[in-house]
């Protein structure tokens, strides 16, 4: 390595790599938009007057924190793999990504670890619904 040459470069080849591009640059963003979609028709079917309840409420709330995480993952892909490649110094373009992906694995991990919460949740609520149901027809 001369020198004279920008140390961030060698850094940026990595990242930016043939495989790292389909993998995270490609099939992350393709299995988002089907998580997004299977979430959307989760919510599409939850939300209807007659599925009104105590559980329907924490399903579809369950259903918007599973909504968030892929989206902004994928966005920091599509960020990252189409977008920032296109700049034309180095050193803003790592900047550039290190700050939007801390941005959005923050938001990301939030919204995951509230998901998780949620399923702990209802799962709790099933569990006591079931041995009341059970101790009443014994």
């Amino acid at each position: 390595m001369n020198c004279t040459e920008d140390p961030s470069r060698n850094s940026e080849v990595h990242f930016r790599s043939s495989f790292a591009f389909w993998t995270l640059g490609v099939v992350s963003v393709v299995l988002s938009v089907l998580s997004d979609a299977g979430n959307l028709i989760n919510l599409f079917v939850l939300t209807r007057r007659h599925m009104r309840s105590t559980m329907t409420t924490l399903l579809v709330t369950l259903a918007w924190a599973d909504l968030v995480p892929p989206t902004v993952v994928s966005l920091n892909n599509i960020l990252f793999y189409y977008f920032l490649p296109r700049m034309n110094y180095s050193s803003t373009f790592l900047t550039t990504h290190m700050f939007a992906r801390s941005i959005f694995n923050a938001l990301a991990n939030v919204l995951t670890t509230f998901s998780n919460w949620l399923i702990v949740l209802i799962t709790t609520f099933r569990l006591i619904v079931v041995k009341v149901t059970k101790q009443q027809n014994v």
